[in-house]
């Protein structure tokens, strides 16, 4: 069996959003998009040092000897694809990891790991693992936020993803964010927004039957009323009066109308 020979890469990882979509709705437009995107990954690429090895077509996975260059490449490479038209809806994933070749395709679990993170980037993002945020964290030109941690696709254990926030670079906000999680995790994330969703609607019909019902005053100030109470007679036979009175005296008032 020949002997894999493995290094350590930093990886990065690229993907067009919606090309599928694209192509079928604009053929020209999507040609076009993958034209001046193909054209500006290869020039960035060797600019900083780097090793294009697979080409996906709307995709591409590309390495190099350091974080800071493969961080340096990732931002001009949005920055590149903002400035003509068409736009390049391109999201990056970066990662640190061994690989190894098989044949003319690279491989390697660190490969897998910059696949998934690219996949939670939406338009114009940058993410990347704790592994590169540690070695551009003391760098002022590059500035970044935690996303929190996720749970891959036959990834172990859970992983600090973090997003670049350079001028021109979107974030993305982790509950619209999704990808190559663990179907535990999408399920978790749903039934996170069922409970919000259902704690808004108790929330809305409390505060509904407080102001229609408790906050309710149990007479309107300035509304007219009258009770009458059953007359007491003393003496003998005297129900029949009492009751008669009373009845009379309702007959009447019911006639006069309110004020």
């Amino acid at each position: 069996m020949q002997h894999q020979q493995r290094q350590l890469a930093a990886i990065l990882f690229t993907d067009i959003v919606g090309y599928t979509a694209m192509m079928q709705q604009d053929e020209n437009r999507a040609l076009a998009v993958v034209k001046w995107y193909i054209e500006t990954l290869q020039k960035s690429v060797g600019d900083h040092g780097g090793r294009l090895l697979n080409d996906y077509g709307d995709g591409s996975l590309c390495t190099f000897s350091s974080a800071t260059q493969a961080i340096q490449c990732a931002v001009e490479i949005q920055k590149e694809l903002q400035k003509n038209v068409p736009t390049v809806p391109l999201r990056i994933g970066l990662h640190i990891g061994e690989i190894f070749f098989e044949g003319e395709k690279v491989l390697g679990d660190g490969v897998n790991v910059a696949s998934r993170i690219q996949s939670l980037g939406q338009a114009n993002s940058i993410l990347f693992s704790k592994e590169i945020h540690d070695k551009i964290k003391n760098k002022p030109e590059f500035r970044s936020i935690s996303l929190g941690s996720f749970e891959f696709k036959n990834v172990d254990d859970p992983m600090e993803i973090f997003a670049l926030t350079n001028e021109g670079l979107i974030v993305p906000k982790k509950e619209l964010m999704s990808g190559k999680l663990k179907e535990i995790t999408k399920k978790s994330n749903q039934k996170k927004f069922v409970s919000l969703a259902l704690l808004m609607v108790t929330l809305a019909g409390v505060f509904f039957f407080y102001k229609n019902y408790l906050q309710k005053p149990a007479f309107i100030k300035g509304e007219k009323s009258i009770a009458i109470l059953p007359f007491e007679i003393i003496g003998n036979n005297g129900d029949n009066l009492a009751s008669g009175l009373v009845e009379d005296i309702l007959i009447h008032l019911s006639k006069i109308q309110r004020i």
